[in-house]
């Protein structure tokens, strides 16, 4: 559980519902994207009266779906036999 001077943190995000304010500042976005979001069934949205909110649980699987692991470059391969004399020659005819 966060203590006062940890500011305003994320509780127990099983059971936590958010106000699309709230899920456009953690996602960076506007909120009218959220509600895009909702719309779409790629959020889970849940009516309390006429207010919408979003399980934390459901912004969180978002984010999981939509992550890309960043890929390491292939290493660089030198230029074979053909290639270096084709170099060589480029080279020595602009000399």
């Amino acid at each position: 559980m966060p203590t006062e001077t940890e500011g305003r943190q994320v509780m127990e995000t099983t059971s936590q519902l958010l106000t699309v304010a709230e899920v456009a500042e953690w996602l960076r976005v506007e909120p009218r994207y959220v509600y895009r979001l909702a719309s779409s069934g790629e959020l889970i949205r849940v009516y309390i009266g006429r207010y919408v909110r979003i399980p934390a649980i459901s912004v969180e699987a978002y984010i999981d779906a939509h992550t890309v692991e960043a890929v390491k470059p292939a290493p660089r391969r030198r230029p074979g036999p053909r290639a270096r004399r084709h170099l060589r020659v480029v080279h020595d005819a602009e000399q």
